[in-house]
């Protein structure tokens, strides 16, 4: 959850968990219409719907905003844009605040790279490749292409069939990124060997986090990422290409950019410890219902049912003001558009915090929602506290919603300090030592498996000495500016 303007329709996040999947959507409006998809004829196209797109990219999964982790993938990528002929796009690399290793192209040459591919990437060789892979994307408008084959699909045809050619032709595409983005850093001084090293060490990582290597199947719009190293392996081996002086040693360089990189949840947008979500950067606490699955993002933090039945979250979309006058504006705002009834409003107090609630009624396709809503200012703004459920559960977790709401107060200063954070470092090997070794000197959480796929390592490797690792350490928080 960010320190800032957050999403407020009341089903957001309840959509987003799948909230009885049909029941979260709203009934349709009489006499409305869906908005139409832009169909991208043109570069002029990309461009515009990229822009926008990127704008959701911002307000959905969060950008790190980390200037210098910006400068450093975009110096990459302008140095690949050489080798691109006839630019349409004015190309944009950005960094988005995800753990999981991703990257991404918009259309119109908006390219975006997770925080956990910085992590994973053992050298700038591969994340060059990386950062090619998705030029590519965007230079041969393959948003477009997919698209205009989706438009050309015989509507008769079953669906398997339709999506069969789709995910064929995604495959195509992603082996001629592929190609195209090792072309790219081959130009700039970059071994393209980096494409597959870096396929290779996904497909570790994927195995480690599923406990099994996963098995492509027809329908998958990726090949394999074993595949794809395997066959990028050989096509590097035709590339001419000579290694530009100036990158020095590309692993070096790559390390000492990352290092001290967040790894996992980031205190600066709240972390979660058992129930307990703390946010030091807004000075609350907030605790969710036992056994549920909770989830933070750039909109709201919140937590599902482990049946999915109920969704119970926190955003903060207002400024600070009258706390019933703030919930009498949002309902009669919502209320039209959502099909809200009012059934109930009244104060309420959070320990010493004046607070509002109100009870309302909504519609959708499996039933009536139940909605209990709290309105809360605290700092600079409102916070809202929704709990939501189908009428006929509400009685089930009414008491969980309303609880959730009197847990939320500011931080004291024991947990404040208690709030810890993991960050990536590098440490310096030692003659002989194994991976377990190195994690007892230097204090690594990361158990030698993990360290291992970080590296691009085995787990029973040992060093010869002064190798650059990476290790995850986990520090008291500091926030930034101290």
């Amino acid at each position: 959850m960010r320190c800032r303007r957050l999403l407020a329709p009341v089903l957001v996040l309840a959509c987003a968990a799948a909230l009885v999947l049909a029941a979260c959507s709203s009934a349709p409006k009489s006499g409305g219409s869906e908005k139409k998809r832009t169909v991208l004829h043109t570069s002029y196209d990309d461009e515009r719907v990229g822009h926008e797109a990127s704008k959701g990219v911002a307000a959905e999964i969060g950008l790190l905003d980390d200037p210098a982790m910006d400068a450093y993938v975009s110096e990459i990528g302008r140095k690949l844009l050489r080798g691109v002929p006839r630019r349409s796009f004015q190309y944009q690399f950005s960094v988005v605040d995800q753990f999981e290793p991703n990257a991404f192209a918009l259309p119109g040459g908006y390219i975006f790279i997770s925080r956990g591919l910085l992590v994973l990437a053992n050298n700038e060789d591969e994340l060059a490749n990386v950062i090619g892979h998705e030029i590519v994307h965007s230079a041969r408008r393959h948003s477009a292409a997919q698209q205009a084959l989706a438009a050309r699909q015989n509507p008769l045809a079953m669906g398997w069939q339709r999506s069969a050619t789709l995910a064929a032709y995604g495959r195509d595409m992603e082996r001629e990124a592929d190609k195209g983005g090792q072309l790219l850093a081959a130009a700039a001084g970059y071994d393209p060997m980096g494409m597959s090293t870096f396929l290779r060490d996904m497909g570790q990582m994927d195995r480690l986090v599923r406990g099994h290597a996963r098995r492509p199947t027809f329908m998958d719009t990726h090949p394999g990422s074993l595949n794809r190293a395997a066959a990028n392996a050989a096509r590097s081996s035709e590339i001419r290409w000579r290694r530009d002086p100036t990158l020095g040693d590309t692993r070096a360089s790559h390390l000492r950019r990352i290092d001290g990189l967040p790894l996992d949840q980031r205190p600066e947008t709240g972390v979660f410890e058992g129930d307990d979500f703390f946010h030091p950067a807004m000075d609350f606490r907030l605790r969710f219902p036992h056994g549920w699955r909770m989830s933070n993002t750039a909109q709201a933090v919140g937590a599902i049912a482990p049946r999915g039945d109920a969704v119970v979250f926190l955003s903060a979309d207002q400024p600070a003001g009258d706390p019933q006058a703030m919930a009498e504006a949002y309902f009669e705002k919502t209320k039209d558009e959502q099909h809200l009834k009012l059934e109930a409003s009244q104060p309420v107090k959070l320990g010493e915090l004046d607070a509002w609630r109100m009870e309302v009624e909504g519609s959708s396709r499996a039933g009536s929602v139940s909605i209990l809503m709290v309105f809360v200012p605290y700092g600079n703004a409102t916070f809202r506290i929704t709990g939501m459920s189908l009428s006929r559960g509400a009685s089930k977790y009414r008491g969980r919603f309303v609880n959730t709401a009197r847990s939320f107060r500011p931080l004291t200063p024991a947990e404040r300090s208690s709030i810890q954070s993991m960050r990536l470092r590098v440490v310096k090997a030692r003659p002989g030592e194994s991976l377990v070794a190195l994690g007892q000197r230097t204090g690594n959480v990361w158990d030698p498996s993990r360290t291992a796929v970080y590296n691009g390592l085995f787990a029973n490797h040992r060093f010869e000495g002064g190798e650059l690792v990476k290790i995850a350490h986990v520090e008291p928080y500091v926030p930034r500016g101290r």
